[in-house]
């Protein structure tokens, strides 16, 4: 999946809060096949956020199944496929309208 179509799609579909936006672009710039390995002080140093809301968005993404923390890898995180599909598709069709 072309990464590009990707961060625009999650910048504008609306599924995602700021917060969420921001932190899963980061994870879909750094990851390869799907892995982003970043520590949250890391995003903290990269996205302007608080603290709280680097957590409380990372835990949000992992409730709705957008990313998984990896057991196996320290500071891994999976990205799913099928959701990020999902935005891409949801995105296209918006656009295609518009069109």
């Amino acid at each position: 999946m072309q990464k590009d179509l990707l961060l625009k799609a999650i910048s504008n579909i609306g599924l995602y809060t700021h917060s969420e936006s921001a932190i899963l672009k980061k994870m879909i710039e750094i990851s390869i096949n799907n892995i982003a390995f970043i520590q949250a002080k890391d995003l903290k140093s990269q996205i302007p956020l608080s603290h709280t809301a680097i957590y409380s968005s990372l835990k949000t993404l992992q409730l709705k199944g957008v990313i998984t923390k990896l057991q196996s890898q320290p500071h891994s995180y999976e990205l799913n496929q099928e959701k990020l599909e999902y935005a891409v598709n949801l995105y296209k069709n918006v656009h295609s309208k518009k069109s």
